[in-house]
């Protein structure tokens, strides 16, 4: 069945409770890694669907940056079994797996043909997620990245949009390091947005970054705050939706470095911000001072200092040999091609 859906997101304390009414009419395949089974989502999945009598089959072992191979394997099981739906429970790379497979069982050549520009899709499994991970965005977006011999592949197509994402925030008490992690990639992703976003976007940013940062703020007094994990979810549906993109190519840098030397994401960003700000500053001093201004309520170098602190009591890292990198001219040559990010590479490995 072809699919071209806006993702509908079922949002709130307890939303998950509301997956069997989702799920009314389909055999689903559950895509997963050891974290829902760790934390009892699994658990509480089944439960729910067994309940219901809804049908699932059950497809572990999904690693960060999911394969070819991976989404081969999920093929060949809904194929086995017939599926008509992919639920991804977790993270982003668990969701780019699930959508791998929905794109590949209606399909009877080579799953990579359509990342090789060979084909393009014209039907799709459903695919839906409930996502732990209120920072990746993957609940709005319609791509899916697979690695193949150590490169990172991606693709798009309106029929790996999800047809519901499920934003409970108590299934995304991860520990206070992960936590971090994904209230700091909103922070920069926000941040980075802001200084090519129109003026009349702008009031909007600063309610999303004062929401943002009282929501961090609750889970370093409380982990388990559910109305700060609550906000963050909201902040990261809202940073995600803004109509404006990083054009300074920061989150696409941390992005590369995080692949490459195995780090979150928000680390790779923490490590990079300082830096980044500084070599903007010389960019676009005025730009700069404005939206730190309009974000954080202060001047640039009153702003960089508050970030330092913010990153300090996030326990993040604030330069790459602080998250235990020491790149060569030869690393950083390898990560990016633009001179400007180079400068922002370079600044970040001496700090």
């Amino acid at each position: 069945m072809t699919q071209n859906y806006e993702p509908q997101l079922v949002t709130g304390h307890g939303s998950l409770q509301e997956l069997p009414l989702l799920l009314q009419g389909q055999k689903v395949l559950l895509v997963h890694g050891h974290r829902p089974v760790e934390d009892g989502l699994l658990q509480k999945v089944r439960v729910l669907l067994e309940q219901h009598g809804i049908a699932r089959e059950n497809m572990g072992q999904i690693l960060p940056d999911p394969t070819f191979k991976s989404v081969k394997r999920g093929i060949s099981l809904c194929r086995k079994t017939g599926c008509t739906m992919v639920l991804s429970l977790g993270g982003g790379s668990t969701l780019q797996c699930a959508r791998g497979i929905a794109l590949g069982v209606p399909y009877k050549g080579k799953i990579k043909d359509f990342w090789n520009g060979k084909k393009k899709p014209k039907k799709a499994l459903a695919v839906a997620a409930v996502l732990t991970d209120p920072a990746t965005g993957d609940e709005l977006s319609d791509s899916c990245t697979l690695v193949k011999k150590g490169k990172q592949k991606k693709f798009r197509s309106p029929m790996l949009t999800c047809r519901f994402a499920i934003l409970d925030p108590e299934q995304s008490q991860y520990p206070p390091y992960p936590t971090m992690n994904q209230g700091f990639v909103l922070v920069a992703r926000l941040f980075a947005c802001a200084l090519d976003a129109r003026d009349r976007q702008l009031p909007a940013c600063r309610e999303i970054m004062d929401g943002l940062l009282e929501s961090i703020q609750g889970l370093e007094t409380d982990i388990h705050n559910m109305e700060a994990r609550t906000g963050l979810y909201k902040a990261g549906v809202q940073v995600h939706r803004l109509p404006v993109s990083d054009k300074s190519g920061l989150t696409t840098l941390a992005g590369d470095l995080a692949f490459a030397c195995s780090l979150p994401l928000g680390t790779a960003l923490s490590a990079l911000f300082p830096a980044w700000w500084d070599v903007m500053m010389q960019k676009n001093p005025a730009q700069m001072q404005r939206i730190s201004h309009i974000l954080l309520g202060c001047g640039a170098q009153q702003g960089r200092q508050r970030m330092l602190s913010l990153i300090s009591e996030m326990n993040l890292a604030a330069s790459l040999p602080e998250a235990g990198l020491e790149l060569t001219a030869s690393d950083i040559k390898g990560l990016t091609e633009d001179s400007m990010l180079r400068t922002v590479l370079q600044k970040a490995a001496r700090d």
